[in-house]
């Protein structure tokens, strides 16, 4: 008989006080992230205004898909981030590293929504 390998015995559980961190650590960054993509939320709900300068140049198309991708793209992330967190803090699992993930990718999705909605305006500089 041979002692099963780290592949047959599966992903090492946490324990003790390293699974205490890891649950506190990532519920704090996932509740800081949601509070960021609030805010992210409201700056791409305004930033419907960037369509005031238009004087018909505009490409409206590539501005909605911008929008919407600022705007929905981010919470679906972190909902499907949450919820791989919280199965991972389930199994004893690390989930620290997927709430990171999370916010990186919510924020990543939310700066090309909105690089849409500014590629789309002509002209338009800050």
């Amino acid at each position: 008989m041979t002692a099963p390998t780290a592949a047959e015995r599966g992903p090492r559980r946490l324990s003790g006080s390293s699974r205490g961190w890891d649950v506190g650590i990532s519920v704090t960054v996932l509740c800081l992230g949601a509070v960021v993509l609030c805010v992210t939320f409201l700056l791409a709900l305004f930033g419907i205004l960037l369509t005031t300068s238009c004087d018909g140049a505009c490409r409206l198309g590539m501005f909605t898909l911008g929008w919407l991708a600022a705007m929905i793209v981010p919470f679906v992330l972190l909902v499907a981030g949450a919820i791989w967190s919280v199965v991972r803090m389930i199994r004893a699992q690390r989930a620290l590293v997927v709430a990171i993930a999370t916010i990186l990718l919510a924020f990543a999705a939310w700066c090309g929504g909105m690089a849409l909605m500014i590629g789309a305006v002509p002209g338009l500089t800050f």
